[in-house]
């Protein structure tokens, strides 16, 4: 895409999310050779009644940060739905092609199921619109729009991350610890399974007192993670496990584990089924189901880390195809730079 990578060239893509931090938004705006920028809120679990103040900052400040950098492209993540909004303002002011990058839960979520129309809305008028799943990406082609599944990036081999000596089998639950996911479930497998390390990333501040006191010895909270350190994290696991109750969840840790190559449990969830089926053991979110999954996972590690480079693989291409259309999207959205 000659045309488009000069165009860029001179004038770099940005890709902006309003949180603290992105892999996904970082690896796309990368892609497309540009940079990525996070407008964080606020502090999370801050005043609800102070929210909209704090989307009126994002917004003013998100505006300021077009207008410093003016990107030939804008690839704006949702949710929430205002950061697209005001993307799109400032691509109809300066003339510039806006891609929408909707994350799961942006279109049928509760928190912002209301949006749907405020989507569409936007959509109608991006170059492109990409999504996560086969479901969300034929729902916004039937809006008459260019919907384009694009599966997460994976990470580099696990050669080139750091690895850990012998010891006792290790889980690592790849997390947030929000509410979305079912930790007192999983401490409780744990303690099924005292032979095993369970290692749980995430911030564990959002957990209630209660529930941190019936964390058995062999549960580690790693607290929060930068990236690279989280990575790490993984690549020094036997097995990576991401749970959840968030039933349309595409979990992007299952994608990291797969580019490292690691063996890999998942809640038993119909999109994570249809996208990790051909490497990954499925299991109920609850303990005695999720300690099970474990065992087999560990007892078949071998053939698990086989089966998670072959649908590496396969997802790689499919990420190279998705961006290759998304390149020609924007080619025929293409506008000289001083425009």
């Amino acid at each position: 895409m000659e045309a488009l990578g000069r165009w860029v060239e001179m004038t770099p893509a940005v890709a902006l999310a309003w949180c603290r931090f992105q892999p996904r938004t970082r690896a796309l705006a990368g892609a497309l050779g540009g940079e990525a920028h996070f407008v964080a809120p606020g502090p999370a679990g801050g005043w609800p009644a102070s929210l909209p103040l704090r989307y009126l900052r994002s917004a003013v400040a998100t505006w300021r940060l077009l207008e410093r950098t003016r990107p030939a492209v804008v690839i704006a993540i949702s949710p929430p739905v205002f950061a697209p909004l005001v993307a799109l303002a400032w691509c109809r002011h300066r003339s510039r092609p806006l891609v929408i990058d909707c994350h799961t839960g942006a279109l049928h979520s509760g928190r912002w199921g209301w949006a749907l129309p405020v989507h569409r809305f936007l959509a109608r008028r991006a170059a492109a619109v990409t999504l996560h799943t086969e479901e969300a990406a034929q729902e916004v082609t039937g809006w008459g729009v260019r919907g384009l599944l694009l599966p997460d990036d994976l990470p580099e081999g696990a050669s080139l991350r750091a690895t850990r000596g012998e010891g006792r089998p290790r889980v690592v639950v790849a997390g947030s610890l929000d509410s979305r996911e079912p930790v007192e479930a999983a401490f409780s497998a744990a303690a099924l399974t005292p032979d095993v390390e369970w290692r749980f990333t995430g911030d564990p501040a959002g957990l209630s007192t209660r529930l941190r006191s019936q964390a058995p010895p062999n549960v580690v909270l790693t607290g929060w993670l930068d990236y690279d350190r989280f990575l790490d994290e993984i690549a020094s696991a036997d097995l990576v496990a991401a749970f959840s109750t968030d039933s349309g969840i595409m979990n992007r840790a299952a994608f990291e584990a797969l580019g490292l190559e690691k063996a890999l449990v998942l809640s038993d969830l119909p999109g994570l089924r249809s996208r990790f089926a051909a490497a990954a053991v499925f299991t109920a979110n609850e303990p005695q189901a999720m300690a099970a999954a474990v065992r087999r996972a560990l007892a078949d590690r071998a053939l698990l880390e086989v089966r998670s480079q072959a649908l590496k693989e396969q997802l790689r291409q499919m990420h190279s195809n998705a961006l290759a259309l998304l390149e020609s999207a924007l080619e025929a959205a293409a506008l000289p730079a001083g425009v």
